[in-house]
């Protein structure tokens, strides 16, 4: 699983470098990611720290029959739950991390709002979203960017990625919005953003 063949991975592991001690994922971490490639990414990133306890890696799925456990690095806690059944789990993990590369914005402006109640008071969730300049492709399709997409999808009451994490409950005081470039042979910029759930009892 190297960087060239998976941006949004290479793009967390240069986050969980630069923003490693503020993220802070140790054994005892509970994870919700969106795909299999992040939860190897995690699973590579703590082999340092991992026990047979933790941290633990719960792969959100999406019906497409398309995520399984191949690929994971062996030892790494790591379950496949389809998004929907997750509501019981409110309050629950310490860490959401999400990769969007072309998902309907319905599901990012859902998906990012129920990310917020699934995580624990000052949980850590990490979005990483490739950039897609909206044009004609060079296959000939139409491609939009997400935040164009976005915008369409709430009526222009949402303008960016930034914006979606607001609106979702997140503090606005505790969201920071970044540009980063993938290290691989074929350079993929993307937004990240990193945001905190506000804790109301030490608010």
């Amino acid at each position: 699983m190297t960087s060239p063949q998976f941006p949004t991975t290479d793009i967390l592991r240069q986050v969980l470098t630069e923003w490693g001690g503020r993220v802070n994922i140790d054994a005892g971490s509970k994870l919700l990611v969106s795909d299999t490639k992040i939860a190897a990414a995690i699973g590579e990133s703590t082999k340092d720290i991992r026990t047979p306890y933790g941290p633990t890696i719960t792969v959100a799925t999406r019906g497409s029959g398309t995520d399984d456990a191949s690929g994971i690095p062996e030892g790494v806690q790591v379950s496949l739950e389809p998004l929907d059944s997750l509501s019981p789990k409110m309050d629950y993990f310490t860490h959401a991390i999400f990769g969007l590369n072309g998902e309907d914005p319905k599901f990012v402006l859902e998906g990012l709002k129920w990310m917020k109640y699934a995580l624990q008071p000052k949980g850590i969730a990490i979005v990483i979203s490739l950039k897609q300049r909206s044009g004609e492709a060079a296959d000939g399709q139409l491609q939009v960017d997400l935040d164009d997409r976005i915008k369409y999808q709430s009526r222009g009451k949402v303008g960016s990625l930034k914006d979606v994490l607001e609106w979702a409950g997140f503090e606005r005081g505790k969201i920071r919005s970044m540009e980063m470039t993938s290290q691989g042979a074929e350079k993929v910029e993307a937004q990240v953003v990193l945001a905190m759930k506000w804790d109301q009892l030490t608010a």
